[in-house]
């Protein structure tokens, strides 16, 4: 599409609204966001990880964080060459994280995203499609789920599904 110079095409300025305040709402929580392009990227640090894992165990592992509340935030990705898509479970930093916990996550298919790693936030577009929340976008500074109950939550899904 074509527009004329200096003018922007249909939906652009929502969407430069939406990065802004996305942005602002993070920065707000105490997260260190970088926007590049169309993207915002986290950069986990000693606040926040991040636990990445296909999304039909994710969901799994989601529920038994929430029926044990201890649930956090969730971003989903996009779905990519017909592959299923990803979820990150934003956690409490895992840079103290054991070795062991470590390759237990690997084992399951699970990558563990922690110091320095950037990761997309909502309304970042990557190969796919769009990254997206799980529900909305928190109103206020979530709370993020140890790292070790992800760890635990994952093995007790993958034990159980294993026995079925």
């Amino acid at each position: 599409m074509n527009s004329p110079r200096g003018a922007l095409p249909s939906g652009v300025l929502p969407q430069l609204d939406t990065f802004a305040g996305a942005l602002e709402r993070c920065s707000d929580w105490g997260w260190l966001v970088l926007r590049s392009e169309n993207r915002l990227l986290l950069t986990t640090d000693h606040g926040v990880s991040a636990v990445e894992m296909a999304a039909g165990i994710a969901g799994e592992v989601q529920h038994y964080l929430s029926v044990r509340m201890l649930a956090g935030p969730v971003l989903v990705l996009p779905s990519v060459a017909g592959a299923p898509g990803r979820w990150l479970i934003l956690t409490e930093s895992a840079d103290e994280a054991s070795q062991v916990n470590l390759i237990r996550l690997r084992a399951r298919g699970a990558l563990t995203h922690r110091l320095g790693t950037l990761v997309p936030l909502p309304p970042s577009r990557i190969d796919g499609g769009g990254v997206r929340w799980l529900g909305e976008m928190p109103a206020t500074k979530p709370f993020l789920p140890p790292f070790s109950a992800v760890v635990a939550a994952l093995r007790a899904v993958t034990e159980t599904a294993g026995s079925r």
